[in-house]
Formats: C-alpha cells, sequence, structure tokens
C-alpha cells in the first residue's frame, strides 16, 4: 500500500498579498471603466438620447465582466496551486 503524499508547505504571506493586490487592481480597471461609461458616456446628449439610455447599462454590463474576470483569476489562481503540490 503506498504512502499518502505529505502535506505540502505553506506559501509565504507575499506571495498571498500580491495575489490579493491583482484581485484588487483587476477590479479597480474594470470599476473605472464601468464608472467611464455610467457616468461619462451617459452625460452625452440631452434626456432620452442613446447615450443616456445605454450608458449606465454598458456601464452595469462592464462591471459584472470585471467581477467575473476577478473570478477567473481567482479559479485559475486556485487551479495552478493545486497542481503545483499535487
Amino acid at each position: 500500500m503506498p504512502t499518502p503524499p505529505s502535506i505540502p508547505s505553506t506559501h509565504p504571506i507575499s506571495e498571498y498579498i500580491a495575489d490579493g493586490a491583482r484581485i484588487a487592481a483587476i477590479l479597480l480597471v474594470w470599476g473605472v471603466i464601468a464608472a467611464l461609461f455610467t457616468y461619462g458616456v451617459s452625460e452625452i446628449g440631452g434626456p432620452g438620447s442613446l447615450f443616456n439610455t445605454l450608458g449606465p447599462q454598458i456601464g452595469a454590463l462592464v462591471a459584472l465582466a470585471g467581477l467575473l474576470n476577478a473570478v477567473l483569476f481567482l479559479l485559475y489562481r486556485s487551479i495552478d496551486y493545486w497542481n503545483r503540490y499535487t
């Protein structure tokens, strides 16, 4: 009967902090783009214009894309950590 592998050592805390900073940067960049559409593009034209109508909707879509991008990064890093130690 083979012996099970030992529990791997923990990663340095600086690696977790760097990953957290990457996630924060992803959310910040996508948030700025979403705010640009929601509050910037929607101000072009008068009430009822195409930009006024679509600006907030595109901003919400970009914000959702940013959130999904951060989740995808978390999944990638989780799989990377898992594959590194199995």
